[in-house]
Protein backbone atom coordinates (compact mmCIF):
# COMPACT_ATOMS: atom_id res chain seq x y z
CA UNK A 1 0.00 0.00 0.00
CA UNK A 2 1.00 3.49 -0.58
CA UNK A 3 0.92 5.34 2.85
CA UNK A 4 0.51 9.08 1.03
CA UNK A 5 -2.01 11.31 2.55
CA UNK A 6 -3.08 13.65 5.38
CA UNK A 7 -3.81 11.94 8.51
CA UNK A 8 -5.65 13.35 11.78
CA UNK A 9 -5.06 11.57 15.36
CA UNK A 10 -7.73 10.52 16.91
CA UNK A 11 -6.48 8.88 19.86
CA UNK A 12 -2.99 8.50 22.07
CA UNK A 13 -2.25 6.27 24.88
CA UNK A 14 0.90 7.06 27.16
CA UNK A 15 2.54 9.51 24.86
CA UNK A 16 3.84 12.78 27.44
CA UNK A 17 5.27 8.95 29.53
CA UNK A 18 7.24 8.08 26.50
CA UNK A 19 8.49 11.49 25.38
CA UNK A 20 9.34 12.19 29.23
CA UNK A 21 11.63 8.91 28.96
CA UNK A 22 13.81 9.69 26.25
CA UNK A 23 14.16 13.52 27.72
CA UNK A 24 11.82 15.77 26.29
CA UNK A 25 11.07 18.69 28.51
CA UNK A 26 7.92 19.79 30.26
CA UNK A 27 7.20 22.72 28.06
CA UNK A 28 8.31 20.72 24.52
CA UNK A 29 6.52 17.47 25.71
CA UNK A 30 2.99 19.46 25.98
CA UNK A 31 3.69 20.73 22.71
CA UNK A 32 4.60 17.38 21.02
CA UNK A 33 1.66 15.75 22.77
CA UNK A 34 -0.92 18.37 21.21
CA UNK A 35 -4.42 16.37 20.53
CA UNK A 36 -4.87 18.64 17.49
CA UNK A 37 -2.07 17.21 15.34
CA UNK A 38 -2.34 16.27 11.10
CA UNK A 39 0.33 13.61 10.08
CA UNK A 40 1.23 14.53 6.29
CA UNK A 41 2.96 11.42 5.11
CA UNK A 42 5.01 11.55 1.00
CA UNK A 43 6.73 8.15 -0.44
CA UNK A 44 8.52 8.67 -3.38
CA UNK A 45 9.95 5.31 -3.85
CA UNK A 46 12.64 4.46 -1.06
CA UNK A 47 12.44 7.99 0.27
CA UNK A 48 9.82 9.43 2.73
CA UNK A 49 8.51 12.74 3.91
CA UNK A 50 6.65 13.02 7.56
CA UNK A 51 5.25 16.40 8.01
CA UNK A 52 3.55 16.60 11.68
CA UNK A 53 1.93 19.64 12.41
CA UNK A 54 0.28 21.28 15.28
CA UNK A 55 -1.40 24.37 16.08
CA UNK A 56 2.09 26.03 17.01
CA UNK A 57 4.53 23.69 15.18
CA UNK A 58 5.07 21.81 12.31
CA UNK A 59 8.18 18.90 12.58
CA UNK A 60 9.60 18.06 9.14
CA UNK A 61 11.34 14.45 9.02
CA UNK A 62 12.96 13.07 6.21
CA UNK A 63 14.58 9.87 5.37
CA UNK A 64 15.61 7.06 2.83
CA UNK A 65 14.68 3.35 3.33
CA UNK A 66 18.26 1.36 4.82
CA UNK A 67 20.44 4.79 5.14
CA UNK A 68 21.16 6.37 8.19
CA UNK A 69 20.14 10.00 8.51
CA UNK A 70 20.78 12.93 11.08
CA UNK A 71 17.82 14.73 11.87
CA UNK A 72 16.29 16.86 14.49
CA UNK A 73 14.05 15.78 17.19
CA UNK A 74 10.68 18.14 17.74
CA UNK A 75 12.72 19.33 21.15
CA UNK A 76 15.53 20.66 19.01
CA UNK A 77 17.96 17.78 19.80
CA UNK A 78 19.79 15.84 16.68
CA UNK A 79 19.22 11.97 16.49
CA UNK A 80 20.75 9.48 13.78
CA UNK A 81 18.04 7.00 12.67
CA UNK A 82 17.71 4.50 9.96
CA UNK A 83 14.30 3.15 8.54
CA UNK A 84 12.73 -0.13 6.92
CA UNK A 85 9.78 -1.16 5.45
CA UNK A 86 8.31 -4.42 6.38
CA UNK A 87 5.00 -4.34 4.36
CA UNK A 88 2.28 -2.22 5.31
CA UNK A 89 4.81 -0.94 8.63
CA UNK A 90 7.30 1.78 8.16
CA UNK A 91 10.20 1.07 11.16
CA UNK A 92 12.26 3.45 12.74
CA UNK A 93 15.15 2.85 15.04
CA UNK A 94 15.93 6.05 16.66
CA UNK A 95 19.38 7.35 18.46
CA UNK A 96 18.43 10.24 20.37
CA UNK A 97 21.56 10.82 22.46
CA UNK A 98 21.79 8.05 25.39
CA UNK A 99 18.27 7.31 24.04
CA UNK A 100 17.69 4.37 21.86
CA UNK A 101 13.81 4.15 20.08
CA UNK A 102 11.59 2.29 17.79
CA UNK A 103 9.23 3.69 15.87
CA UNK A 104 6.57 1.94 14.44
CA UNK A 105 4.07 2.92 12.11
CA UNK A 106 1.48 0.56 10.68
CA UNK A 107 -0.56 1.93 7.38
CA UNK A 108 -4.41 0.61 6.52
CA UNK A 109 -6.58 2.20 4.43
CA UNK A 110 -8.04 4.07 6.44
CA UNK A 111 -5.28 5.52 8.53
CA UNK A 112 -2.41 4.27 10.34
CA UNK A 113 -0.96 3.65 14.27
CA UNK A 114 2.14 4.15 15.56
CA UNK A 115 4.02 2.74 18.36
CA UNK A 116 6.62 4.10 20.47
CA UNK A 117 8.73 1.96 22.04
CA UNK A 118 11.08 3.99 24.27
CA UNK A 119 13.16 3.96 28.08
CA UNK A 120 10.67 3.43 30.34
CA UNK A 121 7.65 4.25 28.59
CA UNK A 122 5.93 2.84 25.40
CA UNK A 123 3.03 5.23 23.70
CA UNK A 124 0.74 4.72 21.01
CA UNK A 125 -1.20 6.97 18.70
CA UNK A 126 -3.75 6.43 16.14
CA UNK A 127 -4.52 8.57 12.77
CA UNK A 128 -7.28 8.67 10.35
CA UNK A 129 -7.00 9.55 6.82
CA UNK A 130 -8.09 12.70 5.84
CA UNK A 131 -7.01 12.61 2.04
Amino acid sequence: MNPTGTYELTGSEGYEAYLESIGVNAAERDIMASPQQTVTVKQEGDRYTLTTTTPTKTHLDQFTLGQEYVAVYGDGRQYKGISRRDGNRLIQQLHLGSAQTTTIHEFSDTGFQVMYLGVNANAKRTYKRLA
